[in-house]
């Protein structure tokens, strides 16, 4: 089969891409936003007062990689709400590296550390235009 369009009202009217297939069927296509854009590497000091937002939501947002370059455990919430060793999203021991799932890129990142530890936690952040 072959590339088509279907026509959808949005308002007044907006074509969306599809793939055509047998049996009059459409598939929609949906092409990912890649990043135009690396902002600078985003650093904190694990420290055993939470930092709610350190990383800000956007959504723009396409791609975030945290590293933790400390040593001590880091626990990550995927909010602007503080984390505790018992109400975080994920976390990451000392020398690991993560990158974040797409769906949660957009998201702010607020950070704790089980102490207070030497080294930093990098992440970096690219968005799209």
């Amino acid at each position: 089969m072959a590339d088509s369009q279907v026509a959808i009202t949005a308002g007044s009217g907006t074509n969306i891409d599809t793939y055509a297939v047998s049996g009059g069927d459409h598939q929609q296509v949906v092409r990912e936003a890649r990043a135009t854009a690396a902002a600078s590497i985003n650093t904190w000091t694990p420290s055993t007062t939470a930092s709610t937002s350190q990383i800000a939501a956007d959504a723009s947002r396409v791609m975030l990689l945290i590293t933790n370059a400390s040593n001590v455990r880091v626990y990550l919430r995927f909010d602007s709400t503080a984390p505790t060793s018992a109400t975080h999203h994920w976390y990451l021991d000392a020398g690991d590296r993560w990158e974040v799932p797409m769906q949660l890129t957009t998201l702010a990142v607020s950070m704790l550390g089980a102490s207070t530890g030497t080294g930093t936690v990098n992440s970096l952040l690219a968005t799209a235009s």
